[in-house]
């Protein structure tokens, strides 16, 4: 089965989304995945590249979802 958005944090246009998987044996497990979101051309699009104005964004994002992982462990 594919995994399915469980929670999104977001700081401004950097955005950390966890993940419920499951594997083939039937158990569950999160995974993270980081993107930032920028315009171009009047369109929206996503990219996993960051500057360095992104960074501290990126780190927040990322501890609110080890946070949410944590706590949903064993859940």
């Amino acid at each position: 089965m594919a995994g399915q958005p469980e929670q999104r944090f977001s700081e401004g246009l950097i955005k950390a989304t966890v993940w419920k998987n499951f594997s083939r044996t039937g158990g569950e497990f999160r995974t993270v995945s980081l993107n930032k979101s920028y315009r171009k051309d009047g369109e929206w699009r996503n990219s996993a590249s960051l500057n360095v104005e992104d960074i501290d964004k990126a780190i927040a994002v990322l501890q609110q979802a080890k946070d949410f992982m944590c706590q949903n462990e064993f859940v």
